[in-house]
């Protein structure tokens, strides 16, 4: 559905090298009447902290958004 307000992150995690963290946050960007969904990286992060605040962002865009499309059917 074009205009269903829902959306996923991934979160994927791991330890590189000598015990590095790592993370990368997916999202699929919603399919179009024009164009396939397609997977966007949101973040790629060295510490636990990064990923919160990329989470955070992603969730802060993602209401907006939401509230937007909203308001613009209303």
């Amino acid at each position: 559905m074009v205009d269903d307000p829902s959306a996923a992150l991934l979160i994927r995690v791991w330890l590189e090298g000598s015990r590095e963290f790592r993370a990368r946050l997916l999202t699929v960007r919603g399919a179009t009447a024009g164009t396939p969904a397609e997977e966007v990286t949101v973040a790629v992060t060295s510490s636990p902290d990064e990923v919160l605040d990329a989470v955070r962002d992603w969730l802060d865009g993602f209401t907006r958004g939401a509230t937007t499309q909203t308001d613009r059917h209303g």
